[in-house]
């Protein structure tokens, strides 16, 4: 590596200069080397990285920024920095993959990858965990009995061959630059910064070796991108940091929760009603919708391909498959998909409130999903992550209410509900003369002729 040494590299950064592809290579590749107490060279002479010079080096980006080009190469170099899978001839133009951003109940992945796996595509998920007050849809997934979502890459080979789809968590193979680095990011306040999301998020996807990828970047009150401008500049970074797949990113709003249900074990039930041809239209809308931008760059087909799936029991059918290829018990699978679903958790929520509207009768304009997202989060780590603690929301944005309704049903562990969580709650809901149209998708962003184009939906 000649003169390079990663003190040289970490202060051209912090002197806002660009770095090269090779500054790039040098650092991924001494943080992939990295060990908790230890700096120096391994025996092949190669530097590793001290956990103080990252931290430094991740400040240095988070204050000085990167440029789109050194965006695209450290996401292509963490993506190399571990395994890339290689899929056959038959398969490798329908292996896609979808990514969303989080939101108070966000529970898409468990509908349009069935869909999408009904329809003919194939789907490696690999997804993630909850974080702050959003659920990851490996929670919900292993809220169900005996589900596993760890699987090393010959399983998901093997599910992929079998069944066309899985969600599971990353392997010990995928990206292991990320997993050193978002430590990092945690422990020191740089989480939050565009650039370093990209490379986080579209290197786990490119280990996948997808044809095409479906972001789902959310903005608004309960996102993590709270306005539209930035949620726009992330939609940009993943759509040009995936190539070569042919990624589609969607700017959807979260400035309500996203279906009737928050808490794991009840969006696993929401899920299955909307397998069953039922749901809420706004889960519906999404899932048709980046279900139909998936098939469109792949093996062509639209919102009705998808919509079939789900009202003729296919996608039903594979997301039973899938949660026996993942190791759940075959009468558990099958009473959630066709029976009693009352046993097949690993848990219940002892405890139901009504919350009852004593307003002027009106609409509901506006839930707070950062009230539901937040007080579930509490109530959730207070009961030692009871999969069953949630929200069931009686009555939604647009429908009409009168005093006496019961609007929200929580259920808790704690055998009563705060008076600071009764407040809030009571409070979330907001009510208007006028019935309210949500607009749930903004803006759409991909590539046309080489060139990025950014349309309004």
């Amino acid at each position: 590596m000649g003169d390079f040494n990663l003190t040289k590299i970490i202060e051209k950064k912090r002197d806002g200069k660009t770095l090269t592809i090779e500054d790039i290579n040098y650092f991924v590749d001494a943080v992939k080397k990295t060990s908790q107490n230890y700096h120096g060279l391994n025996n092949d002479g190669e530097e590793i990285a001290d956990r103080c010079q990252i931290g430094a080096m991740l400040m240095a980006i988070y204050l000085k920024g990167l440029n789109d080009f050194e965006t695209n190469h450290l996401t292509l170099k963490m993506r190399d920095s571990g395994h890339i899978f290689q899929w056959s001839d038959q398969q490798k133009n329908r292996i896609v993959d979808k990514h969303s951003t989080g939101g108070v109940g966000d529970k898409i992945s468990l509908i349009l990858v069935p869909a999408l796996a009904a329809c003919g595509l194939l789907i490696p998920m690999i997804s993630g965990r909850s974080l702050a007050h959003t659920g990851g849809t490996l929670e919900k997934l292993e809220a169900i009995k005996q589900l596993t979502t760890s699987f090393d890459e010959k399983e998901i080979r093997t599910a992929i061959d079998l069944i066309g789809c899985c969600i599971v968590g990353q392997t010990e193979e995928c990206v292991p630059a990320d997993k050193i680095l978002y430590s990092c990011r945690d422990l020191t306040a740089t989480v939050d910064y565009s650039p370093l999301i990209i490379a986080s998020i579209a290197s786990k996807k490119l280990s996948e070796n997808p044809s095409a990828i479906i972001y789902d970047v959310k903005f608004g009150k309960a996102a993590f991108l709270k306005t539209l401008d930035k949620a726009l500049e992330t939609a940009k970074g993943l759509v040009k940091a995936s190539r070569p797949a042919k990624a589609v990113a969607l700017l959807t709003s979260v400035d309500g929760p996203l279906g009737k249900t928050v808490g794991n074990s009840l969006e696993v039930l929401e899920c299955i009603e909307c397998l069953r041809g039922g749901g809420p239209r706004d889960i519906i809308q999404l899932v048709e919708t980046l279900g139909a931008e998936l098939l469109r760059n792949t093996i062509g087909g639209g919102k009705e391909n998808i919509s079939k799936t789900l009202k003729n029991g296919e996608a039903l059918k594979k997301f039973h498959d899938m949660l026996i290829q993942q190791r759940t018990d075959e009468e558990v699978a099958r009473n959630l998909c066709y029976g009693d679903p009352s046993e097949v958790f690993n848990n219940k929520a002892p405890n139901k409130t009504n919350f009852i509207y004593s307003g002027e009768e009106g609409f509901i304009s506006a839930i707070d999903p950062l009230v539901l997202g937040n007080v579930w989060k509490d109530e959730y780590i207070y009961s030692f992550r009871n999969p069953g603690v949630g929200f069931l929301i009686l009555r939604t944005i647009g429908d009409e209410i009168r005093k006496g309704d019961v609007w929200l049903e929580f259920h808790h562990q704690r055998n009563e509900v705060s008076q600071d969580h009764r407040t809030q709650l009571t409070n979330a809901i907001t009510v208007s003369s006028q019935r309210v149209k949500q607009k749930l998708i903004e803006k759409k962003v991909y590539y046309k002729d080489d060139i990025l184009v950014v349309e309004d939906y």
